[in-house]
């Protein structure tokens, strides 16, 4: 059967010679709709190569815009001080931020696959450029809302987490655990550099002109790298072989456990009426809403406990410099030992870390918050790396920026709930010790979640398949 496939190329090439398969995998997926083969494409080194400049941009780009989000937290404790908002007025503000921000990341994926990534990405960090610049000049709390909450947030969502990864998934298709790790370490150098750097900013030169550096600072670099180094992917399909008379093996996929679900090609719409794409949902909206109400108020709760403001950045700076090894690790490790198991583990870190700052409440001993900034860092890597594997694994294809997007807004819901939730507990009862109660349940679902969606029963990963493949050439 499988050289009858491979004679079927052939025929094919000679009367559609001029055919983008990139474009219509449709007609593709006719030809070779075959239950047990599949087409093992050919690798392009050079592609490959250069796939690892697109990490760098992407790493460094994250590193960036999320300096943005991760450093609300210091001028949360600002604004307060300035205009005496409560804490609920303020990280409303946060829930927005967050809430637009991937709403607008959510059609940034699509957007990327139809204008190519260079002009998303120049767009967004333009309009966050803009929004910054705003920002330094807020009077009201309203104002901030529009400018921070409505603008920046647009910016954010078109260079963040969403445009970024599915350029990652164009370039790489096979274990991405180690790209995407290391894509998503780059939000962690943003916690470990910036957040400090600009609480040390707003110290020296106030909130508002550390803004206004941040306006010019981000959209500068941002742009000087998107200009040469962001493309699409080439076009390497198996057409292009047989042109040049090499055939295309014909291989059964050792990764795939479940057949008929992974020959599906998928359409948004088709992924939102499915079981695992709500499982999905719950997982990533509770993991968020648990490791975004952390974020956007550790530093005010560490400052109540007596500490000052510099040295709880600092703590969030930890935070930051755990993750961005643990999501390198995490991304690594789920290709070898599976999601599921890799995200418990990263579950049961987070739990631990939100465990230290109760035992922290109760004693403050002064080692304490180190214990919670190694665990929480390494529990909110996993957070963030496993999401798009685990997408990927479910709804891999053509669609997956739209799916991806789609997620990612439950995961917006999440973190901007749970930042307002979190301020909302504390002018209620004046401490967080309800918030941390609910915040490791949420974790524990999450996890749950996960489980019962199941991605190893979609696909294996590849520390894990078969040591065998039947290739016929």
């Amino acid at each position: 059967m499988c050289h009858s496939i491979a004679k079927m190329i052939s025929t094919s090439t000679e009367k559609e010679e001029e055919h983008d398969w990139n474009e219509d995998p449709s007609t593709l997926s006719l030809i070779f709709s075959s239950k047990y083969c599949k087409i093992s494409p050919v690798k392009d080194n050079k592609a490959l190569n250069f796939g690892w400049f697109i990490v760098g941009f992407s790493f460094i780009t994250l590193a960036l815009v999320y300096a943005v989000w991760y450093s609300f937290s210091v001028f949360f404790v600002a604004l307060l001080k300035e205009f005496g908002w409560s804490r609920s007025l303020g990280a409303g503000a946060f829930s927005l931020f967050i809430l637009l921000s991937s709403m607008t990341g959510s059609f940034m994926g699509a957007m990327v696959d139809r204008f190519g990534p260079k002009r998303v990405i120049i767009m967004g960090a333009l309009i966050l450029g803009a929004g910054l610049a705003l920002c330094s000049s807020t009077q009201t709390s309203w104002q901030f809302y529009i400018f921070f909450s409505a603008i920046t947030a647009m910016g954010l969502g078109a260079t963040g987490w969403v445009p970024i990864i599915t350029i990652i998934q164009h370039w790489f298709k096979e274990k991405r655990g180690l790209p995407i790790g290391i894509v998503s370490s780059g939000v962690g150098i943003g916690i470990l550099i910036c957040v400090p750097s600009v609480q040390y900013l707003i110290l020296q030169v106030g909130w508002r002109t550390t803004y206004g550096i941040m306006a010019i600072f981000i959209p500068l670099v941002v742009i000087s790298m998107a200009i040469p180094f962001l493309k699409r992917p080439p076009k390497t399909t198996p057409l292009l072989y047989v042109d040049k008379g090499i055939s295309p093996g014909v291989t059964k996929d050792p990764l795939v456990v479940n057949e008929e679900w992974a020959m599906q090609t998928w359409t948004v719409r088709q992924a939102i009426a499915t079981k695992p794409f709500w499982l999905l949902s719950l997982s990533f909206f509770l993991g968020s809403f648990a490791t975004q109400s952390i974020f956007a108020h550790q530093v005010a709760f560490f400052i109540d406990r007596g500490l000052e403001a510099l040295l709880a950045s600092y703590f969030v700076g930890i935070v930051g410099i755990v993750s961005i090894g643990s999501k390198i690790l995490w991304g690594t490790l789920s290709d070898k030992i599976g999601r599921e198991v890799t995200y418990t583990i990263g579950v049961a870190c987070s739990i631990s870390g939100i465990i230290f700052l109760v035992v922290f409440h109760i004693f403050s001993h002064s080692s304490l918050p180190y214990f919670y900034a190694f665990f929480f860092g390494m529990g909110y890597a996993v957070t963030v790396a496993l999401p798009p594997l685990i997408t990927a694994d479910f709804f891999e294809g053509k669609a997956y920026g739209g799916i991806f997007g789609s997620l990612m807004f439950f995961v917006s819901v999440g973190a901007a709930s749970g930042a307002w939730f979190a301020g909302f507990i504390y002018d209620q009862v004046g401490n967080y010790m309800p918030v941390f109660i609910i915040l490791i349940a949420s974790l524990f679902i999450s996890n749950f979640s996960t489980w019962w969606a199941a991605p190893r029963k979609i696909r294996i990963v590849p520390g894990k398949k078969k040591k065998f493949t039947q290739s016929v050439i």
